[in-house]
């Protein structure tokens, strides 16, 4: 029996044909009524892991190929993928949290468990990136640095870019200590706090707030950020959470690609 899954979209971006993109959920369904857990992640193709991904890539009209995915380290590095003969493959020993594209039907992603996943499209130019966006990739500034990028290597105007924002763990939910509530604090000081005292001196972060905040402060408009709306912490059968679930715990998939312009 075939697999088939329900991704994750952005309303919002998926009003543009010359875009895919979307967020693998936790599970998969059989046409039996059976289901079963997703399995896309960090562990490359083979198995399981190739049938899965594929499944979801056809869940998004895009249909099995390849996927262009770095090693995330919890960084601020973006990679900008420009060369065409390229195998999806040898990124996988790049270290970057973020990969931005102006090729067509090259499916650029990143895997995340409570992680911030951020699409960012400009529809003028058709340029792409995703955004891999935890704690310290925010603390960072990573959807800034990532703009930025945009801007000098394919002249994007900040004001013209779509931020989509996919299901990660919210304000609700990702709660930590003061060794590390105090730096990321530290980096939002000037705004709406992002950092709020929690009960037994811990502290709750809100990570879409603060991305938000960043992809603001680069000059996106605030009509054009868009969140899904999910936290992963919360929603037990709908995705993976590391806060929840542990080390052990499966990964989603963020996947965007520009579409071939049809003459």
């Amino acid at each position: 029996m075939r697999l088939s899954v329900e991704p994750v979209e952005i309303a919002q971006l998926k009003i543009f044909s010359s875009l895919a993109h979307g967020t693998s959920p936790k599970r998969y369904s059989l046409s039996g009524g059976e289901s079963g857990l997703l399995r896309v992640g960090a562990c490359g193709r083979g198995g399981s892991i190739e049938e899965h991904r594929d499944c979801f890539l056809r869940s998004l009209d895009i249909g099995p190929r390849e996927v262009f995915l770095a090693r995330q380290v919890h960084g601020a590095r973006t990679y900008v993928l420009d060369d065409p003969s390229v195998a999806g493959a040898a990124l996988a020993t790049v270290e970057a949290d973020a990969i931005v594209t102006g090729l067509v039907e090259k499916p650029i992603g990143v895997l995340t468990a409570d992680c911030i996943p951020i699409v960012v499209y400009d529809p003028e130019l058709r340029v792409v990136g995703a955004v891999h966006a935890g704690r310290k990739g925010t603390a960072e500034k990573i959807l800034s640095r990532t703009i930025g990028v945009m801007r000098e290597r394919y002249g994007c105007r900040p004001e013209n870019l779509r931020l989509g924002m996919g299901p990660g763990i919210g304000a609700c939910c990702y709660e930590v200590g003061e060794e590390c509530a105090g730096p990321f604090a530290q980096n939002f000081s000037g705004g709406k706090p992002f950092v709020k005292k929690s009960r037994g001196g811990k502290y709750l972060i809100d990570l879409f707030g603060a991305n938000e905040a960043d992809g603001l402060d680069a000059g996106a408009l605030p009509g054009n950020i868009f969140r899904s709306g999910q936290c992963t912490a919360c929603s037990g059968d709908a995705f993976y959470s590391y806060r929840r679930e542990g080390p052990g715990t499966g990964r989603m998939l963020t996947v965007a690609m520009l579409r071939r312009e049809k003459n």
